[in-house]
């Protein structure tokens, strides 16, 4: 069975911590995958909590780790990173996002796509050097590249939520610990590895 690079350690119990532990190996794995320095992985967190996720079938309607959609998956990772109760719908996450340039977006911000004759029907969350992350309804949550010819056949728009970028909304969200759910301490205890993918 394919093992995460984060899990929760037996035993102990946990808010929202000010520094959540997140394991080098994860920023250096995503980093590699991706092409980039490290370095430039500047929301450890955001890749911790992907890594859990990479590898959950595709179900529409879903928000769990037996099966989620797209929202879903980009909804629980918001609520979890900082607190942020997005819309349930792609339509209504569209709904709170400032728009920028392709070549404008940052980790964490999301991305749009257009399927089968609807706009914006599929969300996912953008990481670097034209990644991101997505519950596909091929191969589940996974990597893709903006930039491959189908995506960019099929991409939208991009932006940032309103209420700020995804590393500003953490660190806004670390001042006020108790308002947010708990968020399990991270071991790292092995790799979920990505299986390449080229469509939706």
């Amino acid at each position: 069975m394919k093992m995460s690079i984060v899990a929760m350690m037996i035993g102990m119990t946990s808010v929202f911590a000010k520094e959540p532990h997140v394991d080098d190996a994860v920023v250096k794995y995503y980093a590699e995958y991706m092409s980039v320095d490290d370095s430039l992985l500047c929301t450890p967190e955001l890749y911790a909590a992907i890594d859990e996720w990479i590898g959950t079938p595709y179900r529409y309607g879903r928000s769990d780790k037996k099966g989620t959609d797209c929202s879903g998956f980009v909804y629980n990772i918001f609520r979890l990173l900082c607190g942020e109760e997005l819309p349930r719908s792609t339509s209504g996450i569209l709904r709170v996002i400032q728009s920028k340039p392709v070549s404008e977006l940052k980790e964490g911000d999301l991305v749009f796509f257009d399927y089968r004759g609807r706009t914006n029907s599929h969300v996912g969350i953008y990481l670097q050097n034209g990644w991101f992350v997505h519950a596909s309804a091929v191969n589940g949550v996974t990597l893709n590249n903006i930039y491959t010819s189908y995506y960019t056949k099929h991409f939208s728009k991009g932006g940032s939520l309103k209420q700020g970028e995804l590393r500003e909304l953490i660190l806004q969200a670390r001042g006020s610990c108790e308002e947010l759910p708990p968020l399990e301490p991270l071991i790292s205890i092995g790799i979920r590895h990505i299986e390449p993918s080229t469509q939706h």
